[in-house]
């Protein structure tokens, strides 16, 4: 496997796909789900799979950060390989028996979750089948076809096991397993398809050598995970459950588009790791300055296109009822570009450079700042009030990683895109601005809203001659006369 056969354009194009599957689904079952389940039964639910979500992150330790790293650097080496893929999967099953076991026994000893005990033993086999995941192999080797290929398949199975089983409101059960099945499908391929790759020994393992990393990185990512857990924990306890709902369905549209854009993001992390490796400085700079660029190219307009059509949207996807999640959205929408731009000057780079250890003092600090403003905020202003604490926590975080990771980065070349995102998006919130005075049905707004303002977007992006824009242009241009 040598870096030719790995293009960057069509991992990217992968893992894109990856994650439209991952957005499609969450609306598809969303938008279904909210008219038969009702705010209270999917509060519950989320409720559940929220403190579940604690235990699997637990289980996980930093493995999957950890090993995409470490695999990217031994990709050409198979038996040091097979011998990190080993070591991390028995780490990975002795840290989900123990937690798992933890577990078991809180949801037995206390009331709140022992009076839904068959809701809460369903979502905690999450955390048992944490012990097949190896996704990170996959993305350290970047075959992001594989698993773009394997999401697709398991996500239309656990769709139609919706349309099949959850039809009443008493349903709420069998909609807490369609996360299961995915997930077990998901897992299951994955283990199989290992094989392929690396050869799994019990023989001469050296779990030691990672721990120190490893138990790093599980502090960086339960305090990462804490921004979007921690809210519905505390609304779960201060507030009722259509609060919960409320603040999920927010938030679910939240995360579709940060995983949009982290795409871009995640698909250079093993380059960059083996572009360090290789002491090849200049094209590290130059990759995360093209990847920067990305992130504003899409994170700006997406923030603006939030605040001129997300209460009609929400109320189109879901149902009236649901129109405080679009208030929602639109907070926690600042943090489209806040939190990727963090993600990647701040953990990549760390991580790349081998700094993982001083990931902890900002997510830390984050957290901590994060439950505070929860405390102070959800009793007066519920989940609004939990989307606000997010957008500092996410700040907080971000600025602490650029003044500890500035140091081993240079970022080059950016304002003239700054200033043509500037320009585009100005006009974009001209066009909004102005249809916004029409009125029209809702589907029909909608639509001649988002394509209006997305063609007149990148029409000026490319007007102004924007690097990254006419690249793709000429690709796509250039593949399309291979076709004809």
């Amino acid at each position: 496997m040598n870096e030719k056969e790995k293009s960057l354009t069509k991992n990217t194009i992968f893992y894109v796909l990856y994650n439209i599957l991952n957005i499609i689904f969450p609306l598809a079952t969303g938008i279904y789900s909210a008219r038969v389940l009702l705010p209270d039964a999917i509060g519950l639910v989320e409720f559940a799979r929220n403190f579940v979500e604690y235990f699997v992150i637990l289980s996980f330790l930093g493995i999957p950060t950890y090993g995409l790293r470490e695999i990217s650097k031994y990709r050409h080496n198979k038996e040091e390989l097979s011998k990190i893929h080993s070591e991390l999967l028995v780490i990975n099953f002795i840290s989900t028996c123990f937690f798992g076991l933890v577990y078991l026994i809180i949801i037995f000893s206390v009331p709140t979750y022992r009076n839904e005990i068959w809701l809460f033993l369903l979502v905690g086999l999450l955390i048992a089948l944490n012990t097949l995941n190896n996704t990170w192999l996959y993305e350290g080797l970047e075959e992001f076809k594989f698993m773009s290929i394997r999401n697709l398949i398991f996500k239309l199975v656990s769709f139609l096991c919706l349309i099949l089983f959850v039809k009443e409101k008493n349903d709420y059960l069998w909609y807490a397993s369609i996360t299961v099945i995915g997930t077990a499908g998901n897992y299951f391929i994955n283990i199989l398809y290992a094989k392929k790759y690396v050869k799994f020994s019990l023989k001469n393992l050296n779990l030691k050598r990672h721990m120190k990393s490893i138990m790093y990185l599980v502090v960086v990512n339960l305090a990462i995970e804490i921004y979007m857990l921690v809210d519905i924990t505390m609304l779960g306890f201060m507030c009722e459950k259509k609060n919960v709902a409320y603040y999920s369905y927010g938030i679910k549209i939240h995360r579709i588009l940060i995983q949009v854009i982290n795409a871009f993001t995640v698909v250079v992390v093993p380059r960059l790791s083996l572009l360090y490796k290789q002491k090849k400085h200049e094209m590290f700079n130059l990759l995360l300055s093209k990847t920067f660029k990305v992130i504003v190219i899409i994170g700006i307009p997406l923030i603006i296109g939030i605040w001129f059509v997300s209460h009609y949207f929400v109320c189109l996807l879901y149902g009236d009822v649901y129109i405080t999640s679009s208030t929602v959205l639109k907070i926690l929408s600042f943090t489209l570009i806040i939190s990727p731009i963090g993600y990647l000057l701040g953990s990549r780079v760390m991580l790349a450079t081998g700094h993982e250890n001083k990931m902890i003092i900002p997510v830390f600090i984050g957290a901590v700042a994060n439950v505070i403003c929860n405390i102070l905020l959800i009793p007066k202003m519920s989940e609004i009030g939990a989307a606000i604490a997010s957008v500092v926590g996410e700040c907080i975080v971000m600025i602490i990683y650029l003044l500890i990771s500035h140091k081993h980065f240079k970022i080059v070349k950016v304002k003239k895109t700054i200033i043509n995102v500037g320009i585009a998006c100005a006009i974009m919130s001209l066009y909004l601005g102005l249809m916004s005075q029409f009125d029209f049905l809702p589907i029909v707004k909608y639509s001649i809203d988002v394509v209006g303002a997305v063609i007149i977007y990148f029409a000026t992006l490319l007007i102004l001659k924007e690097d990254i824009v006419l690249d793709i242009k000429n690709k796509l241009l250039g593949k399309i006369k291979k076709v004809f």
